[in-house]
């Protein structure tokens, strides 16, 4: 139990002074997150406008679900062979 309260102050600690260095290595990324975040919304409110449209858009990642099944199956299977 002490070992996983060490493990738990340290790991906050680093991902606190990880999260607070990010937007000094990376100066512009909050620029260009905010006016992708604003062409995204202009493009949903011409396609909202747009009747020949659909009004839903339904994303099914299909190829991510695949490759995520395959390695969680060999990981899986290799955990169960160096377990027996």
């Amino acid at each position: 139990m002490n070992d996983f309260l060490t493990i738990s102050i340290v790991g906050s600690i680093i991902l606190t002074v990880l999260l607070n260095l990010l937007p000094v290595l990376f100066p512009n990324a909050a620029d260009k997150i905010q006016k992708n975040l604003e062409e995204h919304a202009r493009n949903t409110i011409k396609q909202h406008d747009d009747n020949s449209q659909p009004s839903v858009k339904i994303f099914f990642p299909w190829k991510v679900m695949l490759i995520v099944s395959i390695v969680l199956t060999v990981l899986i299977n290799i955990v169960g062979n160096f377990a027996k």
